[in-house]
C-alpha cells in the first residue's frame, strides 16, 4: 500500500482540525494536558486510518466494479 503525497496534503488539515477537538475540549473542561493529548493522538489515528481505508484500492479497480 502506498500512501502519495495528493493524498497525504487533503488529509493533514482533517487529522489537524480532529486532533485540535480534543485538546480544546480538555482544556475547556479542566482536565490534565496529558488526557487531552492521548485523546488527540487516538482520534488523529482513528481519522487518519479511516480514509485510509476509504481510498485504499481505488487507484486499481477505477474501472471495473466488486462483485
Amino acid at each position: 500500500m502506498s500512501l502519495n503525497l495528493a493524498s497525504l496534503k487533503k488529509w493533514l488539515p482533517i487529522a489537524a482540525i480532529s486532533a485540535l477537538i480534543p485538546i480544546l475540549i480538555s482544556l475547556i473542561l479542566g482536565t490534565p494536558i496529558i488526557q487531552g493529548l492521548v485523546a488527540a493522538g487516538m482520534t488523529v489515528l482513528l481519522v487518519i486510518s479511516g480514509l485510509m481505508f476509504r481510498s485504499y484500492g481505488r487507484e486499481r479497480n477505477q474501472g471495473s466494479e466488486n462483485p
